[in-house]
C-alpha cells in the first residue's frame, strides 16, 4: 500500500477545489498538513524544508509564525546552495517579511535572513534592492558596533556598486571596509583588497591595481581559512590584469592556478570566472581553439548555477569570437538577444561593449544608420558625453572597459563613412585613455588598427608610419599575433603608396593575409587580399592579381560585407575580371574552401600533421580551422565531423 500515491488529473480541478474551500478553511488544512508531515519527518525535517514552509507559512497562524519562518529560512538557503536563486528570494523575503511584522518571534536569526537575501538579490542582478538591504544591514552593524561586520558588509556593498557599473562607488565602500579589516576575519581582508584591485583596473589605475592584488596573493599564500578560495581569487585577479597589460604567458599562469584552485574548494563560481578570463585572454593573444576550449567550460559551469547573469559575459566572448571568425549572422543573433536580457538586467557594464560588437558587424554589412544607432548608445553609457574631447578626460574616474569600444566603435564609423581625418581624431582620443590607464591590448587588439587604416586613408603616412612602428613594437613584446598581422598590413601600403616599393608591399601585405586567415580572422584578411590585388596588378603580375581579386570576393560574399564587396566588384571590372554572383555556395552550413578541404581529409582519417602538410600549414592552424568547423556544424568530435562530410555528399570536390 506504501506505493499507491494518488494525484489530480489535471492541475485546473486541483485549483477549482481550492478555491471551493475558502480562505478560513484552506488555512485550518494547510495548519494540519503542517504539523502532520513535520511529526511524520521526524529528525529529517530539513530535508523537506520547502514543503513544510509551503504549509506553515499558508496557515497564517500567529502560533505558527515561529516555524513558517524557521522553515522559510532553511528552505531559502537550501535553494541558494542548489543555485535556484529566485525560489531562495521567495523564501526569503517571506521568512523576512513574517519577521518584520512580528517583533516577537526572536529564535530566528533576522540579520542573516536579511544578509543572505542581499546575497540572493546579488545574484539575480536586481542590484538597486540588493543595496537598499545591505544599508539596512550596515546601519543595523553601525549600532551594534560590529566593526568585524561592517568591513564585510563594505565588502558587498562595493561588489554590487561594481557590477552596477559604478566603479567609483565601488571602490568607496571597498576602503570603508578595509578601514574597518583589523576588526574582521582575515579572509574578508584580502576580498576587500582583492575588489579594491579589480576596480582600481577598471578605473584605469593599474599600478596601483596591480600593488593591491599582489598584496592580496601574499596575504592568501601565507595560509589561513578558506585558503583555495582565496589563491583561486588572487590568481583570477591577476590573470584579467595581465590580460590587458601583458605578458600573456604570466596572465596564462594565473589562469591555470586559479583554475586549479577553484577546483579544489570546489567553487563553481570562481572556476567559471577563471575560465571566462582565459577564454578573454585566448581571444586577445589569437588563439581561437582556447577561446573555444574555456568558454564552453563556463557555459557548462553557468547552466549548473542556473544563473540569470553569468551566461551574458560568456555572450560577449562568442560574439566577438564568432564575429572574427566571420559567422556574422550567429554573432548578430547572440548579441542582439544578450543586449535584451543585458537591459532586463540593468547590466549597464556589459551593454556599451555589446552595443560596439554589434553595431561592428553592422557597419560591416553597410548598415550604418544601424551601427550609428548602437555607437552612440555605447558612447552614452559609457559616459562619452562627459569625456567628449581629449581635453576632458583628464584625471576623471573613467570605466574604461567601456568608453575605450566607444571610441573604436565612433572611429570606426567615421572611418566606413569616408572621414578619416574624424575617424584619426576619435581614435586617437582613445587611444590616449587607453595609454594613460595602462590598457595596452585595448589599444594593439583594437584601436590601432582602425587609427592606422584612417591615417593611410587621408594619406598622413608619417602619422601612420608612427602607429605601425607601435603596433610592431608593442605586439612583438606580448607576440600579439594580431598585431604583427595588422603591423604588416600597414608596412605594406606604406612600402607602396608613399615609398613606391610595390615589390615589398606585396610581400609584406601577403604575409599579414595569411597571418590573419591562420588566426583566423577572415574578414580582415580579405580586405587584405583585395590591397595586395592592387599591388600585384601594379607590378605587372594580373592574372595573380585576379586570383586574389577572386579570394576576396567569395570571403565578402559570404560575410555579405556590403561596401567591401560592391568596392571589389567595381575593382574586377576596372581589372577586366568578370565579378562571379554576389552570393556564393561556401558548402555547407558556411564552411569556407579551405575548412571543407580539411572536413574531407579529416573524414579520410588523416592526422592534423597530415593535413598540415598536405596544405602546407602548421599542425596548430589545422586545429584551429577544426575549432571554428566544430563550432559551425555544432559538432563535438572528428567522428561527428567524419559523419557529416559523408552524410552530406561533401567527399567530393
Amino acid at each position: 500500500m506504501d506505493s499507491i500515491r494518488y494525484d489530480f488529473t489535471h492541475p485546473l480541478l486541483q485549483q477549482v477545489l481550492y478555491s471551493e474551500l475558502g480562505q478560513a478553511k484552506a488555512r485550518r488544512l494547510h495548519a494540519m498538513i503542517a504539523e502532520a508531515l513535520e511529526s511524520l519527518y521526524g529528525g529529517s525535517v530539513m530535508a523537506h524544508a520547502d514543503e513544510l514552509a509551503l504549509h506553515f507559512a499558508r496557515s497564517h497562524s500567529d502560533t505558527l509564525a515561529r516555524k513558517a519562518v524557521r522553515y522559510l529560512y532553511a528552505a531559502g538557503r537550501a535553494a541558494l546552495e542548489k543555485y535556484a536563486n529566485r525560489e531562495a528570494a521567495n523564501y526569503l523575503a517571506a521568512a523576512l517579511d513574517r519577521l518584520d511584522r512580528d517583533a516577537t518571534i526572536v529564535e530566528v536569526p533576522r540579520e542573516e535572513i536579511l544578509l543572505t537575501l542581499a546575497r540572493t538579490r546579488q545574484r539575480l542582478g536586481e542590484y538597486d534592492e540588493a543595496m537598499t538591504l545591505w544599508q539596512s544591514a550596515r546601519d543595523n552593524a553601525v549600532v551594534r558596533g560590529e566593526r568585524g561586520a561592517l568591513a564585510d558588509i563594505e565588502h558587498r556593498m562595493g561588489l554590487a556598486c561594481y557590477w552596477s557599473g559604478k566603479y567609483a562607488d565601488a571602490l568607496s565602500h571597498y576602503e570603508f571596509g578595509l578601514a574597518e579589516a583589523d576588526f574582521a576575519v582575515p579572509a574578508t581582508r584580502v576580498r576587500l583588497r582583492l575588489a579594491k584591485g579589480i576596480a582600481l583596473q577598471d578605473l584605469g589605475r593599474l599600478e596601483e591595481a596591480q600593488a593591491e592584488v599582489e598584496s592580496a596573493l601574499s596575504s592568501a599564500a601565507a595560509g589561513g581559512v578558506d585558503n583555495d578560495t582565496l589563491l583561486s581569487r588572487a590568481h583570477r585577479a591577476l590573470l584579467l590584469l595581465y590580460t590587458w597589460t601583458g605578458p600573456f604567458e604570466t596572465a596564462r599562469t594565473h589562469g591555470v592556478e586559479a583554475v586549479a584552485h577553484a577546483e579544489a574548494a570546489g567553487q563553481h563560481m570562481l572556476e567559471w570566472t577563471a575560465h571566462w578570463g582565459l577564454a578573454l585572454l585566448a581571444g586577445v593573444s589569437g588563439d581561437a581553439e582556447e577561446v573555444v576550449k574555456h568558454i564552453k567550460r563556463s557555459d557548462e559551469l553557468a547552466d549548473q548555477m542556473q544563473s540569470p547573469l553569468l551566461p551574458l559575459w560568456s555572450a560577449e566572448i562568442w560574439v566577438q569570437y564568432l564575429s572574427g571568425i566571420g559567422d556574422w549572422d550567429a554573432a548578430l543573433s547572440i548579441a542582439e538577444r544578450t543586449i535584451i536580457q543585458a537591459k532586463s538586467l540593468n547590466q549597464r557594464v556589459l551593454l556599451p561593449r555589446l552595443y560596439v560588437w554589434a553595431g561592428l558587424i553592422y557597419l560591416w554589412r553597410g548598415a550604418e544608420e544601424k551601427a550609428k544607432e548602437y555607437f552612440d548608445l555605447a558612447w552614452k553609457i559609457a559616459g562619452g558625453e562627459k569625456t567628449g574631447s581629449l581635453e576632458g578626460v583628464g584625471e576623471r574616474a573613467l570605466d574604461v572597459p567601456s568608453i575605450v569600444p566607444a571610441h573604436l566603435g565612433l572611429a570606426s564609423y567615421y572611418l566606413a563613412k569616408g572621414d578619416p581625418e574624424e575617424a584619426v581624431r576619435v581614435g586617437e582620443a582613445g587611444l590616449a585613455i587607453a595609454d594613460r590607464t595602462g590598457y595596452v591590448v585595448w589599444s594593439l587588439q583594437w584601436l590601432l588598427p582602425v587609427v592606422g587604416e584612417a591615417a593611410l586613408l587621408a594619406r598622413d603616412f608619417d602619422r601612420a608610419a608612427r602607429h605601425s612602428a607601435r603596433m610592431r613594437r608593442d605586439a612583438g613584446r606580448l607576440k600579439h599575433r594580431l598585431g604583427l598581422a595588422y603591423a604588416d598590413a600597414c608596412d605594406g601600403l606604406i612600402a607602396w603608396f608613399r615609398d613606391g616599393d610595390p615589390r615589398r608591399g606585396i610581400d609584406l601585405l601577403r604575409s599579414a593575409a595569411e597571418q590573419l586567415e591562420a588566426i583566423p580572422f577572415p574578414p580582415q584578411a580579405a580586405r587584405v587580399r583585395r590591397k595586395l590585388a592592387g599591388a600585384l596588378v601594379e607590378t605587372g603580375q594580373r592574372e595573380e592579381g585576379a586570383r586574389e581579386l577572386r579570394k576576396a570576393h567569395d570571403v565578402l560574399a559570404r560575410l555579405g560585407a556590403a561596401e567591401e564587396l560592391t568596392g571589389t566588384r567595381e575593382e574586377m571590372r576596372e581589372r577586366g575580371v568578370r565579378p562571379p554572383p554576389k552570393t556564393v555556395a561556401t558548402g555547407a552550413a558556411g564552411l569556407t574552401g579551405r575548412e571543407i578541404e580539411i572536413a574531407r581529409m579529416v573524414a579520410g582519417r588523416k592526422s592534423n600533421k597530415e593535413i598540415g602538410g598536405t596544405l602546407q600549414i602548421s599542425s596548430r592552424t589545422v586545429s584551429t580551422h577544426l575549432s571554428n568547423i566544430f563550432v559551425k556544424l555544432s559538432v563535438s568530435s572528428r567522428g561527428e565531423l567524419a559523419d557529416f562530410v559523408r552524410q552530406n555528399d561533401l567527399l567530393e570536390g
